[in-house]
């Protein structure tokens, strides 16, 4: 696959009295906007990044744009760990298709587990946000390290006390427990896990989604 453009994250620490931010080395100081319906008010930049185009068979059932193609093939190749402890990848089901109630598509995959079992870090990044809404709960967005995908873990219990915004992560890591908050059924305790291609207005909670069941499937456990 052809050398992908890295870009680094402008990451400002939710939830502080004093606004802190994470600022590397040589990253134009631009804001972007704020996830609507998000808690906490934090603010990210970063360069825009794009994966180019890529000639591949798009998977039945999946219009994917060239772009998002690419992004799906580099997914697999970053090798993803399964993001549920003890999570068996054979089990899961592909519900990225699925509808969900007010016409929305799920664009993700739910990964079951009993409440407080930890949320592992898919893949090694940052931690770019740490909010709730009504829909997702407690919910974690973190980018991998070359500034392309955005990992969105949602319906968490509670989080790693050790996890804040602009954290370094590396897989394994454990972000936080299952759990039901937001819109999760309250007997179904399970992480909503999605995948976004980092788009080019920065609104990362908005990227393009991309099916992550075949890289789960071949995730390590």
């Amino acid at each position: 696959m052809r050398a992908v453009l890295r870009a680094s994250i402008l990451l400002l620490v939710a939830g502080c009295t004093r606004p802190v931010l994470y600022y590397p080395p040589g990253v134009p100081r631009r804001d972007l906007p704020i996830p609507p319906g998000s808690s906490s008010a934090a603010s990210s930049a970063s360069a825009p990044v794009t994966l180019g185009t890529a000639a591949v068979v798009e998977p039945a059932g999946h219009a994917l744009t060239a772009d998002a193609a690419a992004a799906a093939e580099y997914l697999l190749e970053r090798h993803i760990m399964m993001p549920v402890a003890g999570a068996d990848p054979a089990k899961l089901y592909d519900s990225f298709d699925d509808a969900r109630d007010g016409g929305r598509t799920h664009h993700a995959i739910d990964i079951l587990a009993p409440r407080d079992t930890p949320i592992l870090a898919a893949d090694d990044g940052r931690v770019l946000r740490m909010s709730s809404n009504n829909l997702g709960g407690i919910t974690m967005y973190t980018i991998d390290s070359n500034g392309l995908l955005v990992y969105y873990y949602a319906h968490m219990d509670h989080y790693n006390d050790e996890m804040t915004p602009g954290r370094t992560i590396v897989k394994g890591d454990t972000l936080g427990y299952v759990g039901t908050t937001g819109n999760a059924p309250k007997d179904t305790p399970h992480l909503h896990f999605q995948v976004m291609r980092w788009p080019a207005d920065g609104k990362y909670w908005d990227g393009e989604p991309i099916d992550p069941y075949e890289a789960l499937k071949a995730a390590e456990r």
